[in-house]
Formats: C-alpha cells, sequence, structure tokens
C-alpha cells in the first residue's frame, strides 16, 4: 500500500501512534473516548474490561484513492505487545496487525493465520504505525496505527462497506514476542462478531417498536441423530407491520438452525394446529421441509452463534394485515449423544413496527445439493451451483438491491464463495468466507460492487470442503453427501433483498445432482411437488432449468484478480523460524518516511535513554522534544 507522506503539522497533531505507560495492570477498566474524542473515531466497542478499540476511516496522505482504516487501542496497564485481528469469521484466517515492543522502539507486524494457531508474516506489510504525543496517564498502552480497507492481497482481510467482520485479540505483558510468536496458539483470545467497521447506512429515525417471542411450546428434544420440529404460530395481524429486526435464541445445546417461514396473506396452516408441534422433514431432495400448503416463503433463518440481522433504513420484512398473519417456525436438532429428557423452548424474536417503510424484504435461496465429498481429502470443491442469467432474465423484472448474505454448511465446510456474472465478466462476489468457521455463523453484508441484481445476472455458489484424516464417515462409508444429519453437508447461502415486488417469482435458485437448477419460488416449486411433476415437466414450464456444466475460471474481472479465485487460502507455509527483523522495523522517530512513533517515558532516566537512542541513530533530539511536547 501508498505509505503515509511527509506529515504536515495538523496531520501530526490528529493522528495517533503508541503511548505507553510502564506501570503492571491496574485496575481501572478501559473505556471508550477516555483519551481520544469521538468526533476523530467515530466507532468504538468495548472488546474486554481492560481494552477497547476505536476506528475511523481515512485516506493515506499521498493518495486520496487508497481508502484505509485508523484503530486506535487503549488497553490497561504497561503491555510488551498487542494483536488486534479482523477475520470474516471466527479464529480461522484472521489478519492480524500486531504492535511490539523492541528495546527503546516499536514496529507494526502484519500477520495471518490459517487455522488460529501459527502466524505467518505477511509478504506485504500494510499496517503502519502513526502518532500524537499529548498523553500525560502513563498506566495504559495506546497503540494507533492504519491498515488498507481492501488491499486485494491475499494475506489480508478486506473490509468492505457495511459488510460485518470479526475483531480478534490477544496480548502480552512482560513476555518476549520473539518467543511469544511460536507458541501464539496458546494465548487466550478474545473475539466479537457481526463488526461493521465500515458502517454507512443511514440512521434510522425514531419509530414505535414492539418484539414478539416466537418459541418451540417446551419441546421434548427427540434422542435420534438429527430432527427437525415445527410450530405454527400467529403473527400480529390487527395492522400491517414491518419487522426491522430478528434475533435467534437457543435454550438448548441441540439447536443446528432455526427457519422462519411465513404463509401467504389470507393462509391458515391447514394441518398441524396452531401451537402444537409436529415433525416436519420431507424427503423431497429440493425442499427437504415438510410444511402447510402456501406457508413455504422463507424470510428468517439463525444458527446458534449468529448475532442479530437489522434491516436497512429503507425496507422490512412484511407481517399482518394484508401479509403474513402465521409464521411456521422449524427447528433442526442435532442429538448425537441420544441425551434423553432435553427440553427445548428456541425460536426468534421479531422486531417490528406499525411505521411501514418503502421497500418489502425477501430471501434469495442458492447452493447446491450434488455434495459428494470423499473422505480423507483436504480441500474437495463439488460442481458449483449455477444461477444462470436465463434464469434471473425471466425473474428479475426491475433491479434488486441485495443486502446481506448467511451462509451455511456443516462441520467440513471449509469456504463459500457466490460469484457475481454481469455482461460476461466478474464482478465483487456478493459475499465469500475463505475460512469457514461452522461455530461462528454470521450475518455479512452483499460486497458494495454487488448490491444490485440485475435481470441477465449470473451467481455462481461454490462451496469447498475438508475432510482431512477421516477416513470413514459415521455411516461407514467413503463419501460424505447432502442431507441434514450430522455427517451430511450443506451448500446455501440466504441473500436477504428488496423488493420482493421486483422479483416476486424467484426467491429459490439451487441446483441438483441432475444438471438442473431451481428457477421459481418455494411455493411454486411445493406445488409442483404435490402435483408429483418430472423434472421433464419442470423444465417445460421453467420452474427448473438445464443448466450443464460450470467453467467457474472462464469468468475475469477487470479489477481486483481476487475475485476470479474460487480457493483463497495461501499455500505459503508458515515460517516459524523468521526473526522479528522480517517484519517492518521502524525506529523511535523516522521522519524520512513520514510517521514517528513515539513511546512515553514516566521516568525521567528512561527519557534520557530515548533521547541518547536517537542521538545515536543520528537523529536531533530536539525533534523528539518537539514530538513530545
Amino acid at each position: 500500500m501508498a505509505r503515509p507522506g511527509t506529515l504536515t503539522s495538523e496531520r501530526f497533531l490528529s493522528l495517533i501512534v503508541l503511548a505507553l505507560g510502564v506501570f503492571a495492570p491496574a485496575a481501572r477498566a478501559a473505556s471508550c473516548y477516555k483519551y481520544v474524542s469521538q468526533k476523530n473515531y467515530p466507532a468504538c466497542i468495548q472488546l474486554e474490561p481492560g481494552l477497547v478499540l476505536h476506528w475511523r476511516t481515512t485516506n493515506a496522505d499521498d493518495d486520496a484513492n487508497t481508502p484505509l482504516i485508523e484503530f486506535v487501542a487503549d488497553a490497561d496497564g504497561y503491555l510488551n505487545w498487542l494483536a488486534i485481528g479482523v477475520s470474516e469469521a471466527g479464529f480461522k484466517g484472521v489478519d492480524y496487525n500486531v504492535a511490539i515492543q523492541s528495546g527503546a522502539t516499536w514496529i507494526m507486524g502484519d500477520f495471518f493465520t490459517l487455522d488460529g494457531v501459527t502466524l505467518i508474516d505477511d509478504q506485504d506489510q500494510d499496517a503502519a504505525l502513526v502518532t500524537q504525543p499529548n498523553f500525560d496517564n502513563d498506566n495504559h498502552t495506546l497503540a494507533v496505527w492504519t491498515r488498507p480497507m481492501d488491499s486485494c492481497d491475499l494475506e489480508d482481510v478486506a473490509i468492505f462497506a457495511n459488510s460485518e467482520r470479526s475483531i480478534v485479540w490477544t496480548y502480552g505483558y512482560n513476555t518476549d514476542w520473539s518467543n511469544d510468536k511460536l507458541v501464539f496458539g496458546t494465548f487466550k483470545k478474545g473475539i466479537v462478531t457481526g463488526v461493521k467497521l465500515f458502517n454507512t447506512a443511514t440512521p434510522i429515525p425514531g419509530s414505535p417498536q414492539t418484539q414478539i417471542n416466537l418459541t418451540m411450546p417446551a419441546y421434548p428434544v427427540p434422542t435420534s441423530n438429527f430432527s427437525v420440529t415445527c410450530v405454527n404460530l400467529p403473527l400480529p395481524a390487527d395492522a400491517p407491520y414491518h419487522v426491522i429486526s430478528y434475533q435467534g435464541f437457543n435454550t438448548t445445546n441441540n439447536v443446528h438452525h432455526i427457519a422462519g417461514y411465513v404463509c401467504g396473506a389470507g393462509v391458515v396452516p391447514m394441518f398441524g394446529g396452531i401451537g402444537q408441534p409436529y415433525p416436519c422433514a420431507g424427503i423431497q431432495p429440493t425442499l427437504p421441509n415438510l410444511l402447510p400448503p402456501g406457508c413455504e416463503t422463507l424470510n428468517y433463518v439463525w444458527s446458534p452463534g449468529a448475532g442479530r440481522f437489522t434491516a436497512p433504513a429503507e425496507a422490512g420484512f412484511a407481517i399482518g394485515a394484508g401479509s403474513a398473519a402465521y409464521m411456521v417456525l422449524q427447528v433442526h436438532y442435532w442429538n448425537l449423544q441420544g441425551a434423553v429428557g432435553k427440553t427445548d423452548s428456541s425460536g426468534l424474536t421479531l422486531t417490528y413496527t406499525p411505521t411501514l417503510r418503502n421497500n418489502t424484504l425477501g430471501v434469495l435461496t442458492v447452493g447446491s445439493n450434488d455434495i459428494k465429498v470423499p473422505t480423507n481429502t483436504d480441500l474437495y470443491s463439488p460442481r458449483p451451483n449455477f444461477c444462470p442469467g436465463s434464469c434471473t432474465g425471466r425473474r428479475v423484472l426491475q433491479p434488486v438491491t441485495l443486502v446481506s448474505n448467511f451462509y451455511m454448511m456443516n462441520s467440513l465446510g471449509a469456504s463459500i464463495l457466490v460469484r457475481h456474472i454481469r455482461d460476461g465478466k466478474a464482478m465483487q462476489p456478493l459475499g465469500r468466507i475463505n475460512y469457514y468457521d461452522f461455530t461462528r455463523p454470521s450475518f455479512q453484508g452483499v460486497f458494495p460492487d454487488s448490491k444490485q441484481l440485475r435481470a441477465n445476472d449470473s451467481l455462481i455458489s461454490v462451496c469447498s470442503y475438508s475432510s482431512n484424516n477421516i477416513t470413514k464417515t459415521p455411516t461407514g462409508g467413503n463419501v460424505f453427501t447432502y442431507g441434514l444429519a450430522p455427517w451430511q453437508e450443506m451448500c446455501f447461502n440466504f441473500v436477504t433483498f428488496y423488493p420482493v415486488s421486483a422479483m416476486p417469482g424467484l426467491d429459490y435458485c439451487v441446483s441438483d445432482f441432475k444438471n438442473l437448477t431451481t428457477c421459481a419460488t418455494r411455493t411454486q416449486l411445493a406445488a409442483q411437488a404435490a402435483a408429483n411433476a418430472t423434472d421433464a415437466m419442470m423444465v417445460q414450464n421453467g420452474t427448473k432449468l438445464a443448466v450443464g456444466s460450470v467453467n467457474v475460471s472462464y469468468y475475469r474481472s477487470d479489477k481486483c484478480q481476487l475475485y476470479d479465485q474460487s480457493s483463497m487460502a495461501p499455500v505459503r507455509k508458515p515460517n516459524t523460524g523468521a526473526a522479528v527483523a522480517s517484519i517492518v522495523l521502524v525506529p523511535t522517530v523516522l521522519l524520512t518516511i513520514g510517521y514517528i512513533i513515539y513511546s512515553k517515558y514516566s521516568k525521567q532516566e528512561e527519557l534520557e535513554a530515548l533521547l541518547k537512542e536517537a542521538r545515536e541513530r543520528g537523529l536531533d533530539p530536539e525533534d523528539v522534544l518537539l514530538a513530545r511536547s
């Protein structure tokens, strides 16, 4: 990335690099905006009682086209090193920036980790320290640095507008980084998921809001390995409403995921009764659910560990008068140990408002049922799902705005990518998780250049799996196939979009093992299944399309080459013997490249030692004193 240019006096006074205290951790708790202003750093999060992280977006001084994010971490006490990482979901594939004390100097290292354990030094050191010397409290560590938003670097995690990322952190007191980095995996780490580091969303004006909890009513969890249970529940129907956010919750650890299917306007569930749980796992390979007719529209999906979905200010899910008066709450259970006596009351919390928004949200499911993953394979990608332009050409009536991704694979899932093709060229993907973590599901905002779906656009979903060191499936086979069981796999992305009126005939575009892709709504497909329609009949009426094989590498981007890649895993192996010198080393004062590191010392002799080192490096001590003033 382009480094910042010469420091102007205004830039010098506004930027922070590193202020360090010399004492051990104190009893005080770190808090947002204690040492920096909210005006300069509008975003802040409390990572733990003794650590907060502020940030803002900015640009490199010498390149307005190089957007950066500037972090300010404030920690209690004296740290020897502080690692703040950004990942797509969990502890795998973390892009770490590490501020490291090296004698009287501080350096910034750029690392990444494939497995969450072993650090690899990034070949392109993109992180840089900056400075503001006006601090007088010694009992804390304040580290400030910049990194590019999107470096198009395989070893960096890109930060896109309104797309969620996870923040991972750890640190060391009174330790030696040259040793610590070799055992980095042993240090306790914290994580916060679902953070929008670049949030451009318009603040939502205040409006009346009400919450409703839709729960499985004290349901005895079956002792079978897996099961699917539904319950029909009423929704507020006295007036039209928009659901503006939702959050799932689970009361047992047996919940794999929860889905909410809404019934059409005027539809009352025909079987199952109201409030009485019933089994609803079907055998149809296209729609693996047994749902009441007219109640097949999927609007809500959530897995344990995921955060809250919040709708954009201009849209919401329709419920109430004139739309859905009932919802089918569906819970997928895993009970691998066959535990007896568990009772579940998991469900969804919907937040809704009578202040209707301009657009109604829907959910488009893309993915594949054609999954055959061989055992003992490091990385395997089945045939991609192809939602072709011939489908969107007939179903997308007006441009559709894509809002959010929610990916779903099982424990073998390694990565997932949804490519966006327009006019024969690869655009920025809808989204991707290069290091999928089954235990850390998350909503991910659609990447900014792909937020609009047009007629004749194509979507290609690529799921990859790792069955390394697994020689047999739990059933004794050699291949993991598609299904709902714990020993089976999935490949789905649930894409929230608006307005439904611009794409009323498409919410399910999923391929199967016959080289056919559905191009219809779940309701239409359920009607076809009820009529015993054959594949040939569905191809004839347009609810399925023959797509054949897909050459994913054929489509190329004229922007970042990483948009073309199906697998993002770096092939370089960790260089665990690399010395700290392999990182970009930055002396205490280095005006020649335009940024300064300042380490604050509370004792006069330590300040004198700092000035002595400056003289030995051929630097003017007055510059150090100027930086300190």
